[in-house]
């Protein structure tokens, strides 16, 4: 029996038909990567769907169960708005950042309905600000958040007849921006291309002795922790050249510790 899958990962910055296919081969090894040694199962890619730019996979062989299975948890995949419930953790990706005063929207791929969770300001401010009143604006900056921004939610709020979920940074986010603060790192997050093109440009552009870690999110999702001292928008100054179209930003906690002073 074929087992069919939708993933969470979302396929964007493709718009040339070249780049489209090469994106298909790279995915599909990015797949096989996740699931070695399982050589009676075959992995293909269906289709990417147009509505939600997310690759719709088939799995056929005597593992597929248990493949499926390491896929859904390793990169995750589509979820049905009549499963979430209350106090369950998803991850997900902000989106439409700065489009709106009152909070960030998290796509974590809800759909039928499709909906995102809502962190809404004043939850923000308690977990990002020590309860400081700051705009969201401020605490954008300040974090330096852009679409596509890997976060993990839990649910606090299901609306059923209106179709709206809320819900609050969960632990392990939270976790990521004490460790940053803690031993005063600095960082680089990249959407849109890959972490071994990222490795790459790094390395090319003689940065990869800064290097902490890199950590993959999601297949164009990753980010940089640079070692203390050194400086995360003049390594983007230096490598943005090498990577056109794709978006940068940076993990400062000189940035983010003015949040938590209180404004005269």
């Amino acid at each position: 029996m074929v087992q069919n899958l939708v993933l969470f990962d979302k396929i964007y910055n493709v718009s040339d038909r070249g780049k489209k296919e090469d994106i298909y081969l790279r995915y599909l090894k990015y797949l096989k990567e996740r699931v070695k040694g399982f050589t009676d199962t075959s992995i293909q890619i269906k289709k990417l769907r147009k509505f939600d730019n997310r690759f719709e996979i088939t799995i056929s062989g005597s593992e597929e169960q248990f493949i499926l299975n390491i896929l859904k948890k390793e990169i995750g995949s589509i979820q049905d708005f009549k499963d979430i419930t209350v106090g369950k953790v998803h991850r997900g990706n902000l989106v439409d950042v700065g489009k709106v005063g009152f909070g960030l929207f998290v796509d974590c791929a809800i759909l039928n309905p499709r909906v995102d969770v809502l962190v809404n300001l004043h939850t923000l401010r308690e977990q990002l600000c020590k309860g400081n009143e700051r705009s969201l604006k401020e605490i954008v900056e300040a974090y330096d958040f852009i679409d596509h921004f890997p976060v993990y939610v839990k649910i606090t709020e299901v609306d059923s007849v209106n179709n709206k979920l809320l819900g609050e940074l969960a632990p392990k986010t939270l976790d990521f921006y004490m460790k940053v603060l803690k031993e005063n790192l600095e960082g680089v997050f990249l959407s849109g291309e890959t972490k071994g093109q990222f490795k790459k440009i790094i390395t090319k552009k003689g940065h990869f002795r800064d290097i902490i870690t890199v950590k993959r999110f999601g297949f164009l999702e990753n980010l940089i922790l640079l070692k203390e001292g050194s400086n995360a928008p003049g390594i983007i100054a230096h490598i943005g050249n090498e990577l056109r179209n794709c978006k940068l930003s940076a993990v400062r906690p000189d940035k983010i510790k003015k949040l938590f002073i209180q404004k005269k």
